[in-house]
């Protein structure tokens, strides 16, 4: 996108008339119309202006490679990051609820208190498997979305057989330790080899 268009689509979609931006700016509307145009360009101290009135970057309006400021290499970098980080907490916090709605509990003698105990148990487990589904949306290729949401629906599915089979049988112990294995496995070596998503520094830097 042209600087040009990127001035008149900002005005525009705060709602801004070029004689409101020419005023702000302290310009004529001509040299606003000149800019948006084609004809003229905003000196530099305009182009600071710009960035400072849309709340954008100057490398988004100079770069015309550049559709959003999500697009700045060091944006892109910062976002791939924070995404990273977020899917492997809620593989964290998932196999953990899991483990935790896989332990045993007192019977509480009153149906009532049961259900309000497994209730607190499951709704943050469900919580976070939900959390786990929604950052498989930061997956550009719908193709590889697609094989992504198929290898997390299989890895779900076995926690959730280990869980209650651990609890059916009272392997509490033993229970815990395969659903780590397998949330380790599922971190280090799944991810980053069919699903294209390295979640340690290990294997970005592979």
């Amino acid at each position: 996108m042209k600087l040009p268009d990127k001035i008149a689509g900002l005005r525009k979609s705060r709602g801004i008339s070029q004689e409101e931006l020419a005023e702000r700016l302290g310009v004529s509307r001509q040299a606003v119309s000149r800019w948006e145009t084609g004809s003229a360009k905003p000196d530099a101290n305009n182009i600071l202006q710009l960035s400072l009135l849309f709340h954008v970057t100057t490398d988004y309006l100079l770069h015309d490679d550049y559709q959003s400021d999500q697009d700045l290499p060091g944006i892109r970098k910062t976002n791939q990051i924070l995404r990273t980080n977020l899917t492997l907490i809620a593989i964290i916090a998932q196999v953990s609820f899991l483990n935790v709605a896989m332990q045993p509990f007192p019977d509480m003698g009153q149906p009532a208190a049961d259900s309000l105990v497994w209730t607190v148990r499951l709704v943050p487990l469900l919580a976070c498997s939900l959390w786990m589904c929604l950052n498989l949306r930061y997956e550009p290729d719908p193709s590889q979305r697609r094989k992504n949401i198929r290898i997390e629906l299989v890895y779900c599915l076995l926690q959730a057989g280990i869980a209650l089979s651990a609890h059916h049988y009272a392997l509490y112990g033993a229970g815990t330790a395969l659903l780590l294995a397998v949330a380790l496995l599922y971190i280090l070596w799944v991810n980053p080899k069919f699903m294209g998503r390295p979640l340690t520094r290990k294997c970005r830097g592979a």
